[in-house]
């Protein structure tokens, strides 16, 4: 290979990558918790089967998975959907399609044209790999993820995060620590301010308000 030939294959592969890269999905952090109170819908189910049909409303090649579904249970839901057997998602990785397996998934989502969406950035979980703690936020209403939708939970990074006056928000910090963030705590209202559950003693790791 020639020099100038080389250079060409160098800077062909590096527009492939740099085009990857940008079209690649992209989440923000985000705790479960809030991923639960963002969602239309949350559901247990088993994946039994699944197919590609064309996306509706687009007049393009593009795909959508289409998952059949046997529901364990419906956990959070805004209006009267109950019969639920599939959920829609992106083909494409690249646009925050979701690849599921023949398992338990806690999965949350947005209804569309009495549909359940779902996408890599929401609320998608092997039920086996949950925590106890995770599992009884997911299916306690009175004491769980939802008494805590009225608090907001924000990751800020480098960011200054503890401004007195967000009485309603839990915050964190520290990335590495999300995963035990994650797995064991919840962020509830406690009096007219929102706290993490269990208390978080070690402030330097985490911070919350007040």
């Amino acid at each position: 290979m020639n020099p100038f030939t080389h250079t060409l294959f160098c800077c062909a592969l590096l527009l492939l990558t740099l085009k990857e890269l940008t079209e690649a999905c992209s989440c923000a952090p985000t705790h479960p918790q809030q991923k639960f109170c963002n969602a239309d819908i949350v559901i247990r189910a088993r994946v039994i089967g699944e197919k590609k049909i064309p996306t509706s409303g687009r007049e393009t090649l593009d795909m959508t998975t289409q998952y059949e579904i046997k529901l364990t249970k419906i956990l959070k839901v805004y209006g009267e959907m109950t019969d639920i057997h599939y959920v829609y998602t992106p083909s494409e990785s690249s646009v925050c399609g979701v690849k599921l397996e023949k398992r338990e998934y806690v999965l949350g989502g947005k209804i569309y044209n009495n549909k359940v969406n779902i996408n890599l950035c929401g609320l998608v979980s092997v039920w086996e790999n949950l925590s106890s703690f995770q599992r009884e936020s997911l299916t306690k209403p009175d004491m769980g993820y939802q008494k805590g939708c009225v608090c907001k939970i924000k990751y800020c990074g480098m960011d200054v995060c503890d401004s007195p006056t967000q009485d309603l928000e839990c915050t964190w910090k520290d990335w590495q620590q999300t995963q035990t963030l994650e797995r064991e705590h919840a962020c509830m209202k406690s009096g007219k301010v929102c706290r993490w559950h269990p208390i978080i003693a070690d402030k330097s790791i985490f911070a919350s308000h007040p």
